[in-house]
C-alpha cells in the first residue's frame, strides 16, 4: 500500500513540473544566471556548460532527473532495502519465515526480486505520468518520449545500485540502522563528488568509479542508456546482493 502512495506522490511531482515549464520556457535572463554559477554547482543541477535551463533538456535534467527523481528512489529503495533483511532480523520474524524449508539465500534473492519490482512500478509510474503530462506542456520539444524514459530508468538503477548496498550491508549485519546509514552516506558522498570533480581534477578517479556518474555523467536524457548507466548497475547490484546472500547463509542471526 505505502508503493502506491510513493507512485502517487512521483506522478504528483511530474504534474507540477510539466505546469511549472511555461513559467520559465524561454527565459533569457534566468539561463543567464544560471550560466554564472560555478562549474561544479552547475553539473550538481545537472548542467552541461552552455546548456540552458530553459530548453526542455536542462530543464528536466536541473529539475529533476539530476536531483529530485534519484532522491525519491534512493530514499524509498534504501529504505525497503534496509528492512528486507535487516529489518525483519531485527523485528524477530525473520528466524519464523526461516523455521520452514527455505534457505537464506533464497530468502535474500526473493527478497530482492522484489524490491526490484517495487522500484520497477515506481520507475513506470513516472514514464507514465511524463508521458502523458511532458508533451501539452511542450517537454518533448527536441526530444522523444523514448529519451525521458531512459533517463527514469537510469535513475532508478542508480537507485537500485545504493539499495543493494543496503542489502549487503543488512544480510552481513543484521543491523537496519547500519544499513542505511552506510548506503546513504555512499549516495551523498557520491552526488559531492560529482559536483566538485567539475573543478577538482584530482577527483576525476574517485568519480569515474561513482554510480551518479555512471547515471548524470553519460547524460541519458540526450544520449539514452548505454552499458554504464544501464548495465554497469545491473552487474554491480547483482554482485552486491549474491555477495550479501552468502553472507546472511554463514552468520548466526541476531537473538
Amino acid at each position: 500500500m505505502s508503493t502506491l502512495w510513493w507512485a502517487i506522490g512521483v506522478a504528483g511531482f511530474a504534474a507540477l513540473l510539466a505546469l511549472a515549464y511555461p513559467t520559465v520556457r524561454g527565459n533569457s535572463a534566468l539561463d543567464k544566471t544560471f550560466a554564472g554559477l560555478p562549474p561544479g554547482v552547475q553539473a550538481a543541477l545537472g548542467l552541461d556548460p552552455g546548456s540552458s535551463l530553459t530548453a526542455p533538456i536542462g530543464y528536466l535534467n536541473s529539475q529533476y532527473f539530476a536531483n529530485i527523481l534519484p532522491a525519491v528512489y534512493l530514499i524509498f529503495a534504501i529504505g525497503l532495502a534496509a528492512w528486507s533483511v535487516a529489518g525483519d532480523e531485527s523485528a524477530g520474524t525473520l528466524e519464523l519465515l526461516l523455521a520452514n524449508p527455505v534457505s537464506r539465500v533464497r530468502v535474500a534473492f526473493e527478497r530482492a526480486v522484489g524490491l526490484a519490482l517495487l522500484l520497477s512500478a515506481l520507475t513506470a509510474t513516472s514514464i507514465i505520468a511524463m508521458a502523458v503530462l511532458a508533451p501539452p506542456f511542450g517537454l518533448t520539444n527536441g526530444l522523444g518520449l523514448w529519451n525521458i524514459a531512459a533517463a527514469t530508468v537510469a535513475s532508478a538503477l542508480l537507485a537500485m545500485t545504493f539499495a543493494s548496498v543496503a542489502l549487503f550491508v543488512g544480510a552481513a549485519s543484521g543491523k537496519r540502522s547500519m544499513a542505511i546509514s552506510v548506503a546513504a552516506a555512499l549516495a551523498v558522498f557520491g552526488f559531492v563528488i560529482e559536483g566538485l570533480a567539475a573543478q577538482v581534477k584530482e577527483l576525476q578517479p574517485v568519480r569515474s568509479i561513482s554510480p551518479w556518474h555512471w547515471a548524470l555523467g553519460t547524460d541519458p536524457l540526450r544520449n539514452g542508456l548505454n552499458w554504464q548507466s544501464g548495465l554497469l548497475p545491473i552487474a554491480i547490484s547483482i554482485v552486491l546482493v549474491m555477495a550479501g546472500a552468502l553472507l546472511l547463509n554463514r552468520r548466526d542471526l541476531s537473538p
